[in-house]
């Protein structure tokens, strides 16, 4: 008894001993020989010293992050799109395939309708015969009892693998020849089947992120380019944008489960452990659609007009700091605007005389000029430095400069002390920052900076710097995101961090202002002067403030082939503040390509902007009712009488027509403040021309009202209605 209890014990000692070996030597081979079986695959065969390890990884994904709007609406959301393959060898039942094969070619077209129909059959029924074919006779081949002809014919079906892999039938360049999961749902009820493979086809499924309001702040909010990335989903490389600068918040978690296994037996490791896979953040912008869509349109008009390469516009909100609009428009080849390039941020660019700004504030911040100082000009003038400003002259801005900062390095000292040149961490990938060295310290430097030539400034920088100005001297940095949003809720607000508390002296803030108001009423500015400034014009007995206050430029392009500045093509601008007597907005229009200077084609973009923005927001428009700035009540082409009888009762109007239920529109304001309203004629026949000046929900609600179907086009107001049968098009313009 005492011999087996033993025996049994020796027997028990040895395996566990051997147990204990292998086990080290499996924790040996998993700690020192992991790159031998670890690699983007997802399963393999390792042999390591004669043994032979099966790895099996599994992957799982989480969600990408979306990014909205201020007001959380979506712009850009993650769709799963599938990329479709059609594999001749894998057809199982011929008879059944060809009996359904119309059904699947119209689904083919569907997806892909550059290729017909027609072509579709013919392609899919030759190769599948042609497969068929010389699968049957290689097959024949490898029954044969001579070994040489049996071997070629496993050779030829080798070759019919790689001859017949796959048709890729999804080759999609635009949105609507995406393959969806109706598509392969379609697919799949045609062709039951337990594998992968279904009437010969089979998906790859991946991620997409789509821009929902398609070319809208696109080139800021970011896109994707798809290469090669081993740390996120579907190898696909966020770098633009928005999206770019926050990709590892935006990024879904990858996770990979690793199982191995020696000789068919599962070695349990750590990594195994069941975690679920982690979504990425949501990101809310600060982007308002409403004031992107007046600023997008504006821009896009004047370029239009102009013939201009590209263009950008900014609308920053001056004590948040947030970016309500940003538009980025390029000419394309077949002549339209689009956004492809960030301009605003990730570009530098000489600004021109909109750098006059900071030359202006350096000269008075030394104490030794001021407005009234009497400065040389050009064609030997002497004007006030303040009317030098107004006019845009050079000579007097360097004039000025130099009676502050008789050296240079004095000068660029002076304006560094005014942090233009710092960081402003601007939230989009490969976000620029000035250049603001002199290299030669030479006279001609001098001259050239102090009028925005021989430095380079973003877009952007140049817009926040106004906005300080507006902010009463507190220069704050741009913010384009408001709130990150984490999975379970959990949220993060973001604000705009503080560049400089102080500029510069009140004192100059004050003279500034004064000098870009003048700017706007009597200088190169004064295509942006309000229709309301223009009646104080004629009518001085009334106090009242432009509605913008800003500053042109003008810079022409060098070339770098030529070396050389261009005797005709310039940069165009104009920066400003909006309403002058207390800034909420500050606005950059930037025009490249055009021979015209930034007074002509940039300032009306800017006020053009400026006054629709007015006419939408209550605060501003009750603040300055009363003041002169709105003292003109626009007409009102369309309304309800009931909406109408609100608004203006709440401005303060009084009515001449007897509440009802009528629609109508007001041509015109008495002395007394009384609006002169008419009613709209809604008969049938006086649909198209009555609907002009509606909003999009009157006009859809009175249509449908009178039986049409309804299909609308644009943004906007109504500016035309056309009616075909039954059906009525409404064309929508701002």
């Amino acid at each position: 008894m005492k011999n087996i209890t033993l025996y049994t014990l020796l027997i028990y000692l040895a395996m566990l001993i051997i147990g204990i070996i292998a086990s080290a030597r499996i924790v040996s081979l998993v700690a020192t020989k992991g790159d031998y079986y670890r690699g983007d695959f997802d399963t393999t065969k390792v042999i390591t010293e004669d043994r032979i390890f099966n790895v099996n990884f599994e992957y799982r994904t989480g969600i990408r992050g979306n990014i909205y709007s201020d007001e959380n609406d979506l712009m850009l959301s993650t769709i799963y799109i599938y990329d479709l393959y059609w594999y001749p060898s894998q057809v199982i039942d011929s008879l059944k395939f060809m009996h359904n094969l119309d059904s699947l070619v119209s689904i083919f077209n569907e997806i892909n309708p550059r290729v017909s129909k027609k072509e579709y059959f013919k392609i899919i029924q030759n190769t599948l015969i042609d497969h068929r074919n010389q699968y049957n006779k290689a097959v024949n081949k490898t029954k044969s009892e001579d070994k040489q002809i049996k071997n070629e014919g496993i050779n030829e079906l080798n070759k019919l693998k790689n001859k017949y892999k796959c048709i890729k039938i999804s080759k999609a360049t635009k949105s609507n020849e995406w393959v969806t999961q109706e598509h392969w749902d379609k697919i799949r009820s045609l062709f039951p089947s337990k594998t992968a493979y279904h009437g010969g086809c089979k998906v790859d499924k991946r991620l997409i992120h789509k821009n929902v309001y398609n070319n809208t702040a696109s080139a800021t909010i970011g896109y994707l380019n798809t290469q090669h990335s081993s740390k996120y989903t579907d190898s696909i490389v966020y770098a633009k944008g928005i999206e770019g600068y926050y990709d590892s918040l935006l990024a879904e978690e990858k996770l990979v489960f690793r199982k191995l296994y020696a000789n068919k037996v599962l070695i349990p490791l750590r990594e195994n452990r069941r975690i679920n896979p982690k979504n990425g953040c949501d990101i809310i912008t600060t982007i308002n659609l409403d004031i992107q869509r007046i600023t997008e349109n504006a821009l896009n008009d004047q370029l239009k007009a102009i013939n201009a390469v590209w263009g950008c516009a900014i609308v920053m909100e001056v004590q948040s700091g947030e970016i309500k609009a940003i538009s980025n428009l390029s000419r394309t080849s077949e002549g339209v605007y689009e956004e492809t390039v960030d301009h605003a941020v990730t570009e530098s660019y000489e600004p021109g005389s909109t750098f006059k700004l900071i030359t202006l504030m350096a000269a008075l911040e030394s104490g030794l000029v001021d407005t009234s100082t009497m400065v040389k000009c050009e064609e030997n003038r002497v004007f006030s430095l303040k009317r030098a400003f107004e006019i845009s002259d050079n000579d007097g801005l360097y004039n000025a400069a130099k009676l502050a900062y008789p050296q240079i390095y004095d000068y660029f000292v002076a304006i560094t002390n005014m942090s233009l040149q710092k960081d402003l961490r601007i939230e989009v990938a490969k976000a620029q920052t000035p250049v603001l060295t002199s290299k030669t310290q030479r006279e001609v430097d001098y001259v050239n900076v102090t009028h925005g030539y021989s430095i380079k400034v973003p877009p952007i920088y140049m817009l926040a710097y106004f906005n300080a100005i507006a902010n009463d001297g507190k220069y704050i940095q741009p913010i384009l995101v408001k709130k990150i949003r984490y999975p379970h809720n959990k949220v993060i607000d973001k604000y705009a961090g503080v560049i400089n508390p102080r500029i510069c002296s009140k004192s100059t803030i004050r003279k500034v202002k004064a000098c870009l108001e003048s700017v706007v009423t009597h200088g190169t500015g004064i295509r942006a002067r309000d229709e309301n400034y223009k009646a104080f014009m004629r009518d001085t007995s009334v106090d009242v403030k432009p509605l913008i206050a800003g500053k042109t430029g003008t810079a022409f392009i060098y070339d770098d082939k030529e070396r050389k500045y261009s005797e005709t093509v310039k940069n165009a601008s104009f920066i400003g503040y909006f309403p002058s007597e207390n800034p909420k907005y500050t606005c950059l229009i930037f025009i490249s390509g055009t021979s015209l200077d930034g007074g002509y084609v940039a300032a009306p973009v800017c006020k053009e902007i400026a006054e629709k923005i007015v006419n939408r927001d209550k605060e501003i428009a009750w603040s300055q009712t009363g003041k002169g700035i709105i003292a003109n009540t626009p007409f009102t082409k369309f309304a309800h009488i009931v909406d109408l009888n609100k608004i203006y009762k709440e401005l303060g109007y009084r009515m001449n027509y007897k509440v009802g239920n009528d629609w109508v529109m007001v041509n015109n304001v008495n002395q007394n403040k009384e609006l002169n309203v008419e009613k709209r004629n809604l008969k049938k026949e006086y649909l198209a021309r009555q609907l002009y000046g509606a909003n999009a929900k009157d006009a859809v609600y009175i249509l449908k009202k009178n039986g049409y179907n309804v299909i609308v086009n644009g943004i906007g107001k109504v500016a035309k209605v056309s009616f075909n049968e039954s059906t009525a098009t409404v064309e929508l313009k701002n």
